[in-house]
């Protein structure tokens, strides 16, 4: 493949004879070489600035995959009567959560008394410590253990420390999970 490219011509002015018998055409004559001569010199800059957009249009297309490629989060939804809750991640363990949510809340984000008068708080009601305050009791033990962050007042946060509770074997800690649920709970981890 042969590529060709025409460099524009740069004229240099030399004092011509007059043109006595064509004196209305040769400005007009001049003028077309002159505006010739720019649109030569635009095709040859666009030409040369060819590669330059290609490279750009590589580099942008190029971080454009990367974020097409970026797989999405898991997303798990947990629902029961009256009430859903959609967290950004995969629940291991969601039907269990969704029969303790229905058991200690209802589905409700509240902080109330439990059965045995220590306060609780959030859709799965993790009990307050000892100065009644949610930093401290079942969420701060559970936190430590698992190196999970959060509030049990936040849904997400809640079902992420449950789920990672039962997946280690501290599901009776909560009064709702009675030895139906439990074994509901031994036959879908494949224990006898």
């Amino acid at each position: 493949m042969r590529v060709i490219i025409r460099l524009p011509r740069f004229t240099t002015h030399q004092s011509h004879k007059p043109d006595l018998r064509n004196k209305s055409r040769a400005p007009m004559r001049a003028d077309a070489e002159g505006s010739t001569s720019v649109i030569e010199r635009l095709f040859f800059l666009f030409f040369l600035s060819l590669p330059f957009i290609t490279l750009i249009q590589t580099v942008l297309a190029r971080t454009g995959e990367s974020t097409v490629r970026r797989p999405l989060p898991a997303e798990t939804v947990l629902s029961g009567p009256r009430w859903v809750y959609t967290v950004p991640f995969e629940v291991h363990n969601k039907a269990e959560i969704e029969r303790l949510i229905q058991c200690e809340s209802r589905g409700l984000n509240i902080s109330a008394p439990d059965s045995d008068g220590i306060t609780s708080d959030g859709i799965l009601q993790f009990h307050r410590g000892p100065a009644d305050t949610i930093a401290a009791g079942t969420w701060k033990d559970f936190s430590r253990a698992s190196g999970i962050v959060g509030s049990p007042m936040r849904p997400a946060d809640a079902i992420r420390m449950t789920d990672w509770a039962i997946s280690h074997g501290l599901g009776p800690h909560w009064s709702c999970w009675h030895p139906g649920l439990l074994s509901v709970f031994t036959r879908a981890a494949g224990e006898p």
